[in-house]
């Protein structure tokens, strides 16, 4: 009962969403990378391939998707319930708002995590129904058939309104990250405060990278890749 109460209070849940954020922030990175294998001028083989050698650890890649789905929901309920109990605390909402000192670090990224967490939980359901579930486009290579999701992402990216709405939800994911890695660290208690600023400055410098990353490929997508000719079969799996 103290243990079910200790996660329930708002330290807990901040552990929590520290937790949860980190290891969502893991798998970003490594989705990245392998989103960064579109740029190679291969006609999408090695990221076909990828694709496909990463679809035949079906039960392992069934299991890392229930994780993640575990972490998402818990940071983002989370989330929800810090932000409410917050909200409940102040004496005033029309109180100014100012930096405390110390460790405390109160920017524009800070007071709109809530709102960035609520845009990324809407976007996050129709990115995964989009390349999962778009359609089934097929191809060989080194004589073994497989799915050509590479087709796929540059028709989609090739939409203006998908390839710009992809790369401002990627901003707002930049924002996001760009405090939530310090806070995240500080509320494991993992930083000391004379490492803080270090911890923030690199978690700018990160943030900047990675949802840069996201953003480019889009924008570069729409800009100077054309929509290779293909013949689509049913939906996706």
């Amino acid at each position: 009962m103290k243990a079910t109460r200790t996660w329930q209070s708002t330290v807990g849940r901040k552990v929590i969403m520290a937790v949860t954020g980190l290891l969502l922030t893991a798998f970003l990175i490594s989705h990245l990378a392998a989103n960064l294998l579109l740029f190679l001028p291969d006609g999408g083989r090695t990221y076909n391939l990828y694709s496909y050698k990463l679809h035949q650890l079906q039960p392992w890649l069934n299991l890392a998707r229930a994780a993640l789905l575990i972490f998402f929901l818990s940071h983002v309920v989370s989330g929800i319930k810090v932000s409410l109990t917050n909200r409940r605390a102040r004496k005033s909402r029309y109180a100014v708002q100012a930096t405390k000192g110390g460790p405390s670090k109160l920017t524009a990224a800070s007071r709109s995590m809530i709102v960035s967490g609520l845009v990324l939980l809407v976007f996050v359901p129709i990115h995964v129904f989009m390349f999962s579930m778009g359609p089934y486009y097929p191809t060989v290579i080194d004589g073994q058939p497989m799915r050509d999701l590479y087709q796929l992402v540059i028709e989609k990216f090739n939409m203006p309104g998908v390839a710009l709405g992809y790369a401002a939800t990627m901003l707002i994911l930049g924002a996001h990250l760009r405090h939530g890695f310090w806070s995240a660290l500080q509320s494991l208690a993992a930083m000391s405060r004379r490492w803080s600023p270090v911890v923030y400055s690199f978690g700018l410098v990160f943030a900047v990278l990675l949802a840069g990353g996201f953003v480019i490929l889009p924008l570069y997508v729409l800009a100077f890749v054309p929509v290779p000719q293909a013949v689509a079969m049913g939906g996706g799996l």
